[in-house]
């Protein structure tokens, strides 16, 4: 079982502590943006060909305007998710339209199909925060605390005050 990925150095930030460096956070900052490449990831053809999977790219591209974190980069894999909607809805006519010729045999083949393509679907979605549990993943458990003075400001404040 492999560990716990990374967190964005932003994540990081707003979590308010670290057990990282100034020093480890600014060069992992560095590293993190010198991977977003600042380009909008693009339609495949194959995809354009396919009106499921170009119906949900283009909803994908309206949703992701907002977030600077997908970019160029991503393309392949929104590709591909876009490609598995379209191969789930395609899996999902097939049974609608043929269960009564089908036999059990095949059946129970086109169920494990539909099952092996909502596996990968849920998979990418996780990885490109299309349900709310990824979301909610990325979100800092606790607030950033606020700064506290040093016990010498709090004295000086203090002393200030009634001096």
């Amino acid at each position: 079982m492999a560990g716990r990925g990374s967190k964005p150095v932003q994540l990081i930030k707003l979590e308010g502590k670290s057990h990282r460096t100034k020093k480890e956070l600014e060069h992992r900052e560095k590293a993190e943006r010198s991977l977003y490449t600042g380009t909008s990831f693009k339609e495949s053809s194959v995809v354009k060909s396919d009106p499921v999977a170009h119906k949900e790219f283009l909803r994908l591209k309206k949703l992701y305007k907002k977030i600077e974190y997908v970019d160029g980069l991503d393309e392949q894999v929104i590709n591909r998710y876009c490609m598995l909607v379209s191969q789930e809805n395609s899996l999902q006519e097939i049974i609608s339209g043929e269960k009564e010729f089908m036999s059990t045999e095949e059946l129970i083949e086109m169920y494990k199909a539909i099952n092996k393509t909502r596996d990968a679907l849920l998979k990418l979605e996780d990885r490109l925060f299309l349900n709310p549990t990824a979301r909610v993943k990325s979100i800092p458990k606790t607030p950033p605390e606020k700064e506290k003075p040093s016990s010498m400001a709090a004295f000086l404040a203090r002393r200030g005050a009634n001096g």
